[in-house]
């Protein structure tokens, strides 16, 4: 199925989980696509004015992964890997510029469109690829750091 036939929640649902890998991708009873951090599965939210400068540096590692951009607040969210929390002080410094790793058992939204004006109110700045994997949660945290 393409993009443009996707019509209903439950098509973007499997679309995610077929066509880019993300796993246990379903639609909650509102109707709203999501993605639950369990497992695997981090998400690292950052201010909107990071959003690019940490997209532009992992593009530079190598290592870019889907990245969700949110109207309100105006925030952007990198899907990656778990592979451990940083360290205490890593944390606290991400945190003094209002970056936080998304707690496991939450859910990151999904939008159902590719464009800027979906119903969710989010959009990718950018879309998970076919066949890529996600960053490791210590690679987005790295650059994160880096741009700090």
């Amino acid at each position: 199925m393409r993009s443009e036939q996707l019509a209903t929640p439950q098509d973007w649902a499997e679309a995610y989980r077929s066509r880019f890998g993300l796993p246990r991708v379903h639609v909650t009873a509102p109707g709203f696509v999501v993605l639950p951090l369990v497992d695997q599965i981090a998400a690292v939210n950052t201010p909107e004015q990071l959003g690019s400068p940490i997209l532009d540096e992992l593009t530079v590692r190598g290592v870019p992964g889907p990245v969700l951009v949110r109207e309100k607040p105006a925030r952007r969210t990198f899907l990656a890997v778990f592979d451990g929390y940083p360290n205490l002080e890593c944390t606290v410094r991400m945190e003094r510029h209002g970056v936080d790793i998304g707690p496991a058992r939450s859910n990151v939204i999904l939008p159902t469109g590719f464009g800027r004006r979906t119903p969710e109110g989010r959009w990718w700045a950018r879309p998970p690829q076919r066949e890529e994997s996600l960053p490791l949660l210590s690679e987005v945290v790295e650059a994160v750091i880096t741009i700090l």
